[in-house]
């Protein structure tokens, strides 16, 4: 919202600004996430490497957007940006299950969510630990697909939506647009596999252990 209708505000003030409009935008839109990352940040006091990402992510896209333009940087910049976070974040998460300690274990399969006590507990006793360890990495290799085919669809997207380089009075409107955009064609089927990376998980658990979600699942 921002980024599409933050140009024509800032015209309307009629303010004596030193950097365009455009610049002014962009950098107000991105300072909402880095500002998330480090509230977010001071309370967890620690930080994990998607959010790392993340954040690296938001400052790629203001610098691509605020010095592209200065320096001559084409609209592609942004497009292999688009196309390469989520191909990074999946290639991680295919190496840690290559290396025997899936990802999956520190954002999914953690305390907040599941009784890992009860489940290891159970799956020791009927020895079926290295079941649940291929569990894990069935459902792992559900969210790397999820990455691999945002990353496809994010760089056919900015493709399409993104026509100009960045410093053009539309690029921003432009990256607004490719924003929400994505939010249908990438986040739904991706959150889909997502869930279907949980829904097999929990259902693993339930058949090794034979307990009730009630048991294992925290509220």
């Amino acid at each position: 919202m921002i980024l599409k209708n933050g140009d024509n505000f800032l015209e309307k003030l009629d303010a004596n600004f030193y950097l365009e409009h455009q610049i002014i935008v962009l950098l107000v839109a991105l300072s909402f996430p880095m500002v998330y990352f480090f509230l977010d940040l001071r309370s967890k006091k620690k930080v994990n490497f998607i959010s790392i990402l993340g954040f690296v992510n938001v400052l790629l896209t203001g610098g691509i957007g605020v010095f592209g333009g200065m320096y001559g940087l084409s609209r592609l910049w942004f497009i292999l940006k688009e196309g390469l976070m989520p191909l990074i974040i999946g290639l991680v998460f295919l190496f840690t299950i290559r290396k025997g300690n899936p990802l999956i274990r520190t954002f999914i399969y953690n305390e907040a969510i599941f009784n890992i006590e009860v489940i290891d507990q159970n799956l020791n006793k009927l020895d079926k630990m290295n079941d649940f360890n291929k569990v894990l990495e069935n459902s792992s290799y559900l969210i790397v697909l999820a990455f691999f085919f945002s990353s496809i669809i994010q760089f056919i997207l900015a493709s399409i939506i993104v026509t100009v380089d960045p410093g053009h009075i539309d690029f921003n409107d432009q990256v607004g647009t490719m924003t929400w955009v994505s939010y249908f064609v990438v986040m739904i089927p991706s959150l889909s596999m997502f869930g279907l990376a949980i829904y097999r998980m929990v259902k693993g658990i339930k058949n090794l252990t034979g307990l009730g979600t009630e048991k294992f699942l925290k509220n």
